[in-house]
């Protein structure tokens, strides 16, 4: 009863869409722009790139010029330019396997190193596997064979899909996005894939607002929660029940309706006693955030000298934000920001830093706990602090400010240990805030936005420690 309470709801709202969607046609045209950066950056995210929302929009807007030399761009082009087609010509693609091959070689379409697989259904076992610290691995969750195992029931997939017609659609499209991961079809690309065809189905079964929103950022949000449905339920594969994967499905999407409706009924808001010109002016910051004034008055065809006095009006409104003095003025429409609880992030020999964009006042930080991972043999647990001394771990966090400054502080990992007996997780009695625990001053309002850089350093050159963070984030 639950779960179908939660189906109706969403229905409901797919009913009501058509009436909205007229009354908010150039909202809309707004809000596609800034869900399409914001499902691109959050599915690659995900899987493991690095590149912040406003990188993305960077990168999207230069994709023709850019030389995509880094994984990271190669994976939000390839993303970006499936999410395009899908949007684009989502009612001729119809669901097949040829069309989902194709669709997963514009996904690889960037990498030179995916060459040998893109658009082909995996040649190698790729389970999901945990290491363990003595070097043991444990299959998770052991996908479909490869070779005729995976050709054929991908071929039973598709046919389930086109010849159930008892399934309500919107739960078929969970169903298959549940089975697509399951069996994980192709060599790489299956999680960013399996969101895109997310998408596809839901748009082909008329819910037509998810291009609106992001699915992606939801799912992005929710990582913990989506990977722990995922194996609880995969785990009992063949007999699984999977009545908890679609209740998340559902969550995701009554949480995204909300979430757009409020942006509708904010910009609503915001924008019905501005002039049209303003309304311009603020569309084109919120959608190119830390435009200067001359960027807006020649993108936009307005003198210089209207959009200055606008800029002054709209700032002491409080509808924008102004950063800088002189040349370096720019805006941003200000946002009041959820608090993202419990994300984390992990350290490795491999992957030394992570960064993030703090982008105005209201935005911190807060790391409360941090989990070492030992990589090594161990007896008793007094080795793993012996090691951790021994190789003087320590994370550095450093603040970039807009004006050229910078802070940082130093965290010995060692230090939060007891030396008595080494436990692995610290839950901080004093969570580190960022940027106010480690900037000696008070950050002025003109140096936002704030690059912020977390960095695993030690005396050796080989760590044997992952270092996992856990953090709220507004």
């Amino acid at each position: 009863m639950s779960l179908m309470k939660k189906i109706s709801l969403v229905d409901r709202f797919d009913a009501a869409w058509s009436q909205i969607e007229k009354r908010e046609g150039q909202t809309l045209k707004q809000l596609k722009l800034i869900a399409t950066v914001s499902s691109v950056g959050a599915s690659t995210r995900i899987e493991g790139s690095k590149m912040s929302d406003e990188e993305v929009r960077v990168l999207i807007e230069n994709l023709k010029i850019s030389k995509l030399e880094e994984r990271d761009e190669q994976e939000v082009a390839g993303y970006f330019k499936t999410l395009d087609t899908i949007s684009e010509s989502y009612r001729d693609i119809e669901i097949s396997e040829v069309n989902i091959k194709n669709l997963h070689k514009i996904l690889m379409s960037y990498s030179e190193k995916d060459e040998w697989h893109r658009g082909n259904y995996k040649q190698l076992s790729n389970s999901i596997e945990a290491d363990h610290p003595n070097g043991t691995k444990q299959i998770i969750f052991r996908t479909t064979e490869p070779g005729i195992a995976t050709e054929e029931i991908m071929r039973k997939l598709i046919e389930w899909y086109h010849t159930d017609k008892d399934t309500i659609p919107i739960v078929r499209a969970a169903l298959f996005v549940y089975e697509f991961l399951s069996i994980h079809p192709f060599q790489d690309g299956n999680g960013r894939l399996s969101r895109l065809l997310g998408t596809l189905l839901l748009l082909r079964e008329g819910y037509s607002w998810i291009q609106f929103v992001s699915f992606e950022h939801e799912i992005e949000n929710r990582k913990p929660e989506y990977y722990e449905v995922l194996m609880q339920t995969q785990r009992m594969r063949p007999n699984e029940n999977v009545d908890e994967w679609v209740g998340f499905f559902m969550r995701c999407l009554l949480h995204i309706q909300d979430q757009l409706m409020k942006k509708l009924e904010t910009k609503a808001s915001t924008t019905n006693q501005l002039a049209p010109r303003e309304k311009n002016i603020l569309t084109f910051i919120e959608n190119h955030p830390g435009s200067k004034s001359s960027e807006i008055a020649e993108k936009l065809n307005i003198p210089l000298s209207t959009v200055k006095k606008m800029l002054t009006s709209m700032t002491e409104n409080k509808l924008v934000l102004k950063y800088g003095i002189g040349a370096g003025t720019n805006y941003l429409v200000e946002k009041v920001s959820p608090l993202k609880t419990d994300i984390m992030f992990k350290l490795t020999n491999s992957e030394r830093k992570k960064e993030f964009l703090l982008t105005n006042p209201s935005s911190f930080i807060e790391v409360k706990k941090i989990i070492l991972i030992p990589l090594f043999k161990w007896v008793v647990p007094d080795e793993w602090s012996a090691k951790l001394i021994n190789q003087g771990l320590y994370i550095k966090i450093t603040g970039y400010t807009n004006q050229g400054g910078s802070f940082s502080h130093l965290y010995n990992l060692s230090a939060f240990n007891d030396s008595m007996y080494f436990h692995p997780k610290f839950t901080l009695h004093n969570p580190i805030n960022i940027p106010n625990s480690v900037s000696e001053y008070a950050v002025k309002l003109n140096e936002y936005p704030l690059r912020i850089d977390v960095e695993l350093f030690g005396s050796v050159s080989v760590f044997e420690f992952d270092v996992s963070f856990v953090y709220d984030k507004v």
